[in-house]
């Protein structure tokens, strides 16, 4: 059997802003969504979102401050979704939350995702396109302030496309995105892949979110997948944060998309639990 992965020893101050990042990604989502609630207090932030699945950037709760009880973190919870519909999802950063993770695991919460914490440092050599194809890039401070990009279409439908084969209906993806006219922001940019003047074929987003950016939805189509394509625009949007002050990039790997940031030279430093109540 393989061993598996090291884990890259960073420093605390490091891992707790890559930890904050998806913090901040969060905060950046709940403007997208019509209807969607967001509250922070006492160390704990809660967010409810515009479908009522238990997902990222849906109905989600995360410990900020690790000195809050893991009883208190799932109280104030139940307490922000009480009357909704909404199932919610804690999520852990498991360094320092694994004492609400074994709570969660005696209160019938079910474990959906375990996937690995990531971060970069360092830009990457630009990876080589097929012939025909090439990367096209979409930054929100080049947008008109309250305008929807005629550009997030094809990204949202590319998302859907790619998130149908890790689990999330394609019906669903558009719904993250309802307030077209905020997510092109100056803190947002992407990078597609296309061929010619045809849709995009994949796409990667990064938030740039201070001395530590993220990257987010990165996404290939099935019938484009084996070609490079994500990778090609994982490097772009990368090196684009690194280029604009970023220290390091943060991102949390699915499963599809772990091994492909490892050969790009992405180092795991934690683990991300998600579970369900």
């Amino acid at each position: 059997m393989p061993n598996a992965p090291t884990k890259l020893v960073v420093p605390a101050d490091l891992a707790l802003q890559a930890d904050l990042n998806l913090a901040a990604a969060t905060r950046i989502h709940h403007h997208w969504q019509a209807g969607a609630r967001l509250h922070e207090s006492d160390g704990v932030m809660l967010h409810q979102g515009s479908l009522p699945i238990p997902a990222p950037f849906m109905n989600t709760v995360m410990r900020l401050d690790a000195r809050v009880p893991a009883a208190e973190v799932l109280r104030q919870a139940r307490a922000f979704f009480a009357g909704s519909s909404n199932p919610f999802a804690p999520v852990l950063f498991m360094r320092r939350d694994a004492d609400i993770s074994a709570l969660l695991g005696t209160e019938g919460f079910t474990l959906q995702a375990d996937i690995a914490l990531m971060l970069t440092e360092q830009p990457s050599p630009a990876t080589p396109l097929p012939d025909g194809w090439r990367l096209q890039l979409v930054e929100g401070r080049a947008q008109a302030p309250g305008t929807a990009s005629p550009e997030l279409p094809g990204f949202v439908d590319c998302c859907a496309q790619a998130y149908a084969s890790l689990g999330l209906p394609a019906f669903m993806t558009p719904f993250f995105f309802t307030q077209a006219a905020q997510v092109l922001t100056p803190e947002v940019s992407l990078v597609l892949a296309r061929r010619g003047d045809e849709a995009p074929a994949a796409a990667a987003m990064v938030l740039h979110t201070g001395d530590m950016a993220g990257l987010y939805w990165v996404a290939t189509r099935p019938e484009a997948r084996g070609q490079g394509l994500a990778a090609a625009c994982t490097v772009a949007a990368t090196n684009l944060a690194l280029e604009r002050g970023a220290n390091a990039v943060a991102l949390q790997a699915s499963p599809m998309g772990d091994p492909v940031y490892r050969r790009l030279g992405w180092r795991e430093y934690d683990r991300l639990q998600r579970w369900s109540s």
